[in-house]
């Protein structure tokens, strides 16, 4: 399923979006720890059921991200049954990974957390230009908010004089 599906289903229409929400509506236990040693392991166990362990050293824009993109690897199926994966999330934010499914659930996670119809309407309605503007709008780090903007397929307006 695409972000778009899982927002269809658990979004209340709200910005920012509330991922922690997401997550337990998708049936994933979210908890902390402190030992972690990167930013969030998500496992599933043998009977399906998705879990997510968040380093709670790490910022929250990261903490939220991570759990973005685990949503995504949940969603594309990456995972099966009694196993599990390190999620790392840069302070840059680099959408790099060679990973094919590492890449999918990263822009996954940019169309979750952003999402398609709220960015058109700030964008193009509300000529909302300003990325660290629409970053603070959809609680995102800038970094974050400029690769959603480039993978965007609707032409940024000119600004108004």
């Amino acid at each position: 399923m695409f972000a778009e599906g899982v927002l269809k289903l658990h979004w209340d229409q709200s910005v920012p979006v509330d991922v922690a929400h997401i997550a337990q509506r998708m049936g994933m236990a979210v908890r902390h720890s402190s030992s972690l040693a990167t930013c969030a392991q998500l496992q599933i166990n043998a009977q399906n059921q998705p879990s997510l362990t968040l380093c709670q050293h790490h910022a929250p824009a990261l903490q939220r991200y991570a759990t973005a993109q685990a949503l995504g690897h949940l969603a594309l199926h990456h995972l099966r049954p009694g196993l599990e994966r390190s999620i790392v999330v840069t302070e840059d934010f680099a959408l790099d990974d060679p990973s094919r499914t590492e890449r999918e659930a990263q822009q996954f996670a940019l169309r979750l957390l952003i999402p398609e119809p709220v960015l058109r309407y700030c964008v193009q309605d509300m000529a909302m230009l300003d990325i660290l503007e629409l970053a603070h709008l959809f609680d995102v780090p800038a970094a974050l908010m400029g690769w959603r903007l480039m993978d965007w397929p609707m032409p940024m307006p000119k600004p108004r004089h």
